[in-house]
């Protein structure tokens, strides 16, 4: 599941989406909001500024494209999302991994995400999720490794045999691209 423009067309179609972080490059048909009052965004707010100007039970859709990584208040943005979200809601995010190259290539990414990150916001999961009483469910989620053959072919085989030691020991070696997460509300 690779959250790119046809899958979020799929999920989203006749859908109302909010595209957060959006910049110049809103998902159509959707409402977006940006810090940046770029032409097209549709609500220029302060994405650490909580709440957003939007009205609860807003959207089916929500889409983090590449905007995680430059937020300091994740459990803030992440109650964001289910208070203007309907139950069920979903939820995609993509973001650089924290072995990538590009997490640390712009000076304005304060964060970098494992493959479990988004797992502590969900109703299932082996971590604590203490931080917010806003829970989701993890629909899927996965690390694309891109195509440096071979080693992208190595690095997909060491996640395989195991997701945490491939992460722990061997991703500066190998390092993957992106995290993609599909998680939906539930409310």
């Amino acid at each position: 599941m690779l959250i790119d423009s046809s899958y979020i067309k799929r999920v989203s179609e006749g859908k109302r989406v909010l595209d957060i972080g959006c910049g110049e490059n809103k998902f159509m048909g959707s409402t977006g909001i940006d810090f940046s009052d770029v032409e097209g965004v549709g609500i220029s707010h302060n994405l650490e500024n909580f709440p957003y100007p939007i009205e609860d039970n807003s959207f089916d859709v929500v889409l983090l494209r590449n905007v995680i990584e430059h937020i300091n208040g994740i459990v803030g943005l992440m109650e964001e999302i289910h208070r203007v979200s309907i139950n069920g809601a979903d939820v995609l995010i993509s973001t650089p991994h924290f072995s990538s190259l590009y997490s640390y290539q712009d000076p304005t990414h304060v964060r970098h995400l494992v493959y479990d990150s988004m797992d502590y916001f969900t109703d299932k999961t082996k971590h604590a999720n203490f931080y917010s009483k806003k829970i989701f469910k993890m629909e899927s989620k996965m690390i694309d490794f891109g195509k440096s053959v071979p080693f992208s072919y190595i690095a997909k085989g060491i996640f395989k045999l195991s997701k945490h030691k491939y992460e722990k020991h061997f991703s500066f070696i190998f390092p993957a691209n992106q995290l993609h997460y599909h998680l939906n509300v539930v409310k």
